[in-house]
């Protein structure tokens, strides 16, 4: 029995230190690979972003050097990362409305109660192809073809940007598929779950109501100006797209929607770097099938609490 022990113990011992060994694999390895850097100069945890990671982006995935323009990179560099995250993951959701019994025969109402419903298997995630950078100094593109669990494609992003036209941070000018330029990246958190990976906030509806105006989380179609200080600690923007809810073909685009949102850091000593801001969201959604479009605001604002906890 000792013996058996000691060699439980050895095994666990061995299997601790060949895990405890590999290094971390968590960051986008083509932007590390392009300027020789680890993937910790940008991220805290992949894919959540520090505040040199954040300049970085802010810039065009530029670091403002000679080496961003294509022309200066290794032939044998290709700015593409596939992602696809195989899991365990445990799923429970409590307060659901279940039916205890047959309807009443009088109302053909079900009796109901709520219970707690719990669900847990191996799983795998989407898949995202991402490829991004520069075509040239200050001319920046993401394009990220995805595909759900089942695999049915769709572009996630797919836009171009023009960087520090005239020569200032200020002056930033997107185009396309792109992600609004909110205070917290629903593309960045670190869970696995299905259940509260999306922040309610910006997809709140309220009951009843089948608008889709609430949906800020999601990347949307259209124009975005941009602009920022040298260091990145004061950010503002503005953006219009139509009112699809990122829908390709037209789908209900006749009105438009506008974005705005602006924000400003601090240093805070030990704390770090602080950031407070707010946004609002204005445009025309209908609020249920066939009516006629409506007008409808959003305005909030947003305090991290530690540099490193923004995304």
């Amino acid at each position: 029995m000792t013996s058996s022990r000691i060699s439980l113990a050895g095994g666990l011992l061995l299997l601790f230190v060949l895990f405890g060994s590999l290094q971390d694999a968590s960051a986008i390895p083509a932007f590390a690979r392009k300027y020789g850097l680890r993937c910790s100069a940008c991220h805290v945890a992949w894919p959540v972003l520090n505040d040199f990671g954040w300049r970085f982006k802010d810039n065009g995935y530029q670091l403002m050097n000679d080496r961003d323009a294509p022309i200066w990179q290794n032939p044998a560099y290709w700015p593409i990362t596939l992602r696809i995250t195989p899991n365990w993951h445990r799923e429970s959701t409590n307060k659901v409305a279940v039916d205890t019994g047959p309807p009443d025969p009088v109302t053909g109402v079900f009796p109901q109660t709520e219970t707690q419903i719990t669900s847990h298997g191996f799983d795998n995630s989407g898949l995202d192809i991402l490829t991004g950078g520069t075509l040239e100094k200050n001319i920046s593109f993401l394009l990220v073809p995805s595909a759900d669990e089942t695999g049915a494609f769709h572009f996630e992003s797919v836009w171009v940007r023009m960087d520090n036209l005239f020569k200032t941070p200020w002056m930033n000018v997107k185009f396309g598929k792109f992600e609004l330029d909110n205070f917290i990246s629903e593309k960045r958190i670190l869970n696995l779950s299905a259940n509260g990976g999306s922040y309610q906030l910006y997809h709140f509806t309220p009951p009843g109501d089948s608008n889709v105006f609430g949906q800020i989380g999601d990347n949307q179609l259209g124009l975005e100006w941009s602009g920022h200080s040298l260091n990145d600690r004061t950010r503002l923007s503005a953006a219009v797209f139509s009112s699809s809810d990122g829908s390709p073909d037209l789908a209900n685009a006749n009105t438009y929607t506008g974005f705005f949102s602006g924000s400003q850091a601090f240093d805070l000593g030990g704390l770090g770097l602080q950031r407070v801001g707010g946004y609002a969201m204005f445009g025309e959604a209908p609020t249920y099938s066939f009516q006629v479009w409506a007008m409808r605001a959003s305005i909030g604002s947003a305090f991290s609490e530690t540099s490193t906890s923004r995304n």
